[in-house]
This record gives C-alpha cells, sequence and structure tokens, in this order.
C-alpha cells in the first residue's frame, strides 16, 4: 500500500492516520504512519504507532528509539511518555519507566493508563504500597475499572488480607464477571480460610478458559499447585509448578535468555574464578568509613527462601530497627562488579569516588521513604549476597547477616514460587538451573568470607524457628542492640507492614515449622538434584535424610 498523492503532505497525512484510530482500524492506522515515516513525514504520532508495530515484532530497541524522538518532538505529550514508560519496563529499566510515567502523571493526573502501568511496574519492583495507591488511581479514573481493582485485590490477598481482597476482588467482577486477576484473588482468599474446594473449582474454572493470558495461566497452575500441595498430593502438585514455571519461562525467554549475553550461572561463575586468585590480603583495607545516616549498618542476606523475610520482620519490631522491605538501594550505586576489571577498579577506587557511591546509595534510601536517622538499618536482599566484594569496600563496617536454611528446602520452595521476574528468578523455572544456582552462590559464598575482610553472623533458619527467642538475642547481641520483647510480636507487626515476598502470607500466622523437612515429601522429584546439593546438605549440618 502506498500513500496517495493527496495526502503525501504532513497534515493530510496526519488527518489519515487519526481517521483511521478513530475507527478502531489500529493496522491500517500503523500501516500509514510508518509509510510517511518512510517518505520522510515526522510526527510524534507516527513514531508513536511505528513504535508500537516494533515493539510487536521484538524490535524493542529500535522501538526506543522511535519513542525518545517522539518524546523530543512532543515532550508535553502523556501518551507518549506513558508508551515510553511501557517500552522501558519491557526492557528491564525499570527505574527510568517509572520515571517516565511520573512525568506523564504530572502532565495529565487524570490518565488512567500512567497509573495503571505505574502499578504493576512498582509491583515488579516489590513497591507494594505504592503499586496499590497506583492501582488504586487508575480504577477512580477510568470507566474500565475491573483489572485495576483485580489487581488491588491480587496485592490485598498476598497480605492475607482476606475480606479486603474479597471486596475488591468482587467490585472488580461486578465491572467484568471474568476478570482473571479477581478470580485469582479469590481462590487465594478461600484457599487462604481452608475452602481449597471453592478454590479449586475457580482455578479449574479459569484454567478451561480459551483466552487466558500466559501469565495468569502460570499462576492459577501455581495456585492449584498449592492447593495440591495442602492435600498432600505432591506429585500433582510438582507437575502444576513444572508446568506454572515452563509458562513463564517462554513468556520471560525472550528478555532473560538472550543468545550471547552473560547468564547468571555465567556471572557466578566469573566471579569464582576471580575470587579463587585473590590473596586474602588483596582486599584488606583501611576500614574507615564516615559515620553512616544510620546508627548502625547492617546488610541481611543469603539466597532466597532461606528464611530473610522472618527475620527482618522480627528485626524490623525492635523499636530502634528500621528495615528495607527488600528495596534494593545498592542497585543505585555507581561502581560495578560486572567484570573483572570492574572489580580490579573497585579494589583500587578512590576515596571521592568511594564517598560518592555511599551518597548514591543513602540517597535512594531515602527516596524510598526509609528514615533510617538514629536507627539501626537493616537492609534486607538476598541476593546482594553477590555484591559482598561492593559491600565490603563502600561499608566496610557494616554487620552482614547471612541466613541459611536446608538446601533442599531451599530450592524446592524456589522453583514452586512464582517470583517477580528478574535474571536471577528466571533460573529458578527450571528445577537443575535453581539447584546449580544454589550451588555456584554458595560456593561464592564461601570465597568471600575466606576473602573479604566481612563481619558476618551465619543464621540457620531451623534454629530460629526451634528457639526463637535465643535466635534472635544472639543477633541482637551481634548487632549491638539491647533485647526487646516487641521482636516476639512480629506476627502481629506484620499484618501492618506491606511484606513484598512470598512469606507475606505466613509471617502474620506466627513461627511456622511445616516447611522444616518440607522437601522429604518431594524427595522422587528431588532426586536429580540431590547430588548437586549433597555437599551444603553435609557443609551445613543438615542430616541427610
Amino acid at each position: 500500500m502506498r500513500l496517495a498523492p493527496a495526502i503525501d503532505t504532513l497534515d493530510a497525512a496526519v488527518a489519515a492516520v487519526q481517521a483511521a484510530l478513530a475507527d478502531s482500524r489500529i493496522d491500517h492506522a500503523t500501516a500509514l504512519a510508518c509509510q510517511a515515516l518512510e517518505t520522510g513525514l515526522e510526527s510524534p504520532l507516527f513514531l508513536n504507532l511505528r513504535a508500537y508495530a516494533r515493539e510487536r515484532e521484538g524490535r524493542q530497541v529500535e522501538s526506543l528509539d522511535d519513542l525518545r524522538r517522539a518524546h523530543a518532538l512532543a515532550p508535553a505529550d502523556p501518551m507518549i511518555l506513558n508508551s515510553l514508560g511501557l517500552c522501558l519496563a519491557r526492557l528491564g529499566r525499570m527505574r527510568e519507566a517509572v520515571s517516565a510515567l511520573n512525568q506523564a502523571i504530572e502532565l495529565a493526573p487524570d490518565f488512567a493508563p500512567a497509573h495503571f502501568n505505574k502499578g504493576w511496574i512498582c509491583e515488579e519492583l516489590a513497591e507494594i504500597e505504592e503499586a496499590s495507591r497506583s492501582y488504586e488511581r487508575a480504577a477512580a479514573r477510568t470507566p474500565y475499572p475491573a483489572e485495576a481493582l483485580g489487581r488491588m485485590a491480587g496485592l490485598a490477598a498476598r497480605r492475607t488480607a482476606w475480606s479486603e481482597a474479597r471486596r475488591l476482588a468482587e467490585q472488580s467482577l461486578s465491572a467484568d464477571p471474568r476478570n482473571p486477576a479477581a478470580i485469582l484473588a479469590l481462590a487465594a482468599a478461600d484457599a487462604g480460610d481452608g475452602s481449597f474446594d471453592r478454590a479449586e473449582e475457580q482455578l479449574l474454572a479459569l484454567l478451561a478458559r480459551n483466552d487466558l493470558d500466559g501469565l495468569y495461566e502460570a499462576k492459577a497452575k501455581s495456585a492449584l499447585g498449592g492447593i495440591r500441595d495442602a492435600q498432600d498430593r505432591p506429585a500433582e502438585a510438582f507437575r502444576l509448578f513444572t508446568d506454572a514455571n515452563e509458562v513463564m519461562r517462554r513468556h520471560y525467554a525472550p528478555r532473560y535468555a538472550v543468545p550471547g549475553a552473560e547468564t547468571v550461572m555465567q556471572s557466578l561463575d566469573r566471579l569464582i574464578r576471580y575470587f579463587e586468585a585473590v590473596r586474602r590480603d588483596d582486599w584488606r583495607r583501611d576500614s574507615a568509613e564516615p559515620s553512616p545516616p544510620c546508627e548502625r549498618h547492617v546488610f541481611l542476606v543469603g539466597f532466597p527462601r532461606s528464611g530473610t523475610t522472618l527475620l527482618e520482620q522480627a528485626l524490623a519490631s525492635h523499636p530502634a530497627v528500621v528495615a528495607s522491605g527488600e528495596r534494593d538501594a545498592l542497585s543505585r550505586v555507581p561502581p560495578s562488579i560486572a567484570t573483572s576489571e570492574d572489580l580490579d577498579r573497585l579494589l583500587r577506587l578512590p576515596a571521592a569516588e568511594v564517598e560518592t557511591a555511599r551518597g548514591a546509595y543513602w540517597e535512594a534510601v531515602a527516596q524510598f521513604g526509609i528514615d533510617v536517622a538514629d536507627k539501626v538499618f537493616v537492609d534486607k536482599l538476598p541476593y546482594n549476597t553477590i555484591k559482598l566484594p561492593l559491600i565490603a569496600r563502600l561499608f566496610p563496617t557494616a554487620k552482614i547477616l547471612f541466613a541459611l536454611r536446608d538446601p533442599r528446602d531451599v530450592v524446592l520452595s524456589c522453583f514452586r514460587q512464582l517470583f517477580q521476574m528478574s535474571p536471577v528468578n528466571f533460573e529458578f523455572l527450571q528445577l537443575e538451573s535453581t539447584a546449580r544456582c544454589y550451588d555456584l552462590t554458595m560456593q561464592l559464598a564461601e570465597l568471600y568470607r575466606a576473602k573479604l575482610p566481612l563481619d558476618l553472623l551465619a543464621t540457620s533458619h531451623e534454629d530460629l524457628v526451634t528457639d526463637f527467642e535465643g535466635g534472635m538475642r544472639t543477633i541482637c547481641a551481634f548487632l549491638g542492640i539491647a533485647w526487646s520483647p516487641g521482636i516476639l510480636e512480629f506476627a502481629e507487626h506484620a499484618k501492618t507492614r506491606a511484606i513484598a515476598t512470598p512469606s507475606a502470607a505466613q509471617l502474620p500466622q506466627g513461627l511456622n515449622r511445616s516447611g522444616i523437612g518440607r522437601w522429604r515429601r518431594y524427595k522422587t522429584e528431588l532426586d536429580p538434584v540431590l547430588p548437586i546439593l549433597q555437599r551444603w546438605v553435609e557443609r551445613f549440618g543438615y542430616p541427610p535424610e
């Protein structure tokens, strides 16, 4: 199709594209826009539509180029900023995406799509409270609030706020009786109340649909797997977890399995080789550090599903402690550890650059709305284990809590959870890669402990659950804070906090011993990876069976 001579001017081409859009002929409008751009007729509208077409073809970087050009031509257009935010998010550049959406909202406070998109991106970033507020704003500004209300219901279900989840889900379903987010939230509320039959009925009906988005299919299968686990049907549960993970893997592979890009496994292996060659004294630097803005600085690391959330919430129940809530301030720090050259440079980093990096970290903490003044600040993010060289270099006086749990329970738990996606969490979508990721991470952690000047205490999840007060007293003594009986009330405190991890549903119920040794019920399914984990089972003193 060629543009007719009568519309070979910019104004005429814009009018033709707008007419096609008014008739909901999106593909025709996009074809006209692409053709106009090829003939040298440039417009923000044309660039936005071509970016949309390129994105559908998987040409995300070219799509971003078009949107940046469109924004340069029309900096006050909230629709272009909204498209720019979506494109950045699909490229994994979440912080930049939020910034673009915030600009769109500032220009057009009632533009519901920008609020909604900010909501799901904040959800991906584990900023649950901001996600819920954004969905609420979106629902109040659109005649089609079902999806935003359904997402809010899902967030309420994550907090085990079952009555709130039901109320929001019912509001969503009154607007759209088929909304999958709302149906999943209702099923979660039913399962949370012990009504497994009703939850199962809803999930099976949802999975029987032929219009179900892949991510909702994965969530429904994972939720049904959780019900099968509760019904003591582990083989069926494991098949459902596997199926859910495979759906997720297909969806996210274009972003996280890019040919030629370094994988998480390769990154871990590279770091291991680097630190095997490091001498113990190489990283023994001057421990001088200006007084941080907090009373004391603590990093809580380990491996996902090792009990870090329980430990963080227990510490956050102490009146002298404030915790990060798994918000990633360290990612805002300039020094990289992406290559061996980066690590060499980190070791030799001039004092001025060290101070700049520290400033960027504390600025990020403040931007999260965390007031650390006169408090013990606990920065909890399990996979900051990888960044311990950065922590050792920038914050030599910080305390390190390293959470441990039976490796078999950890790997099972990581495999069966649907995490917000990231390069690391992508590895958890297959059982063997989960086990190998654990193995490599523990190898690296052992090297770090041998080669880096870390003030570190390893904690056992099983010991903590068995003797909670004794374990927490030991931790408080290590951190140099007085014992507080409020720590024992962590379950009540957890009901008032937005918890971003899969443990959100468990913590308000208090200490839970049912997860200890759960791997035994799945021994047949775990058999292929048990040899990978065996050395860590022995190293950490767990019984072989």
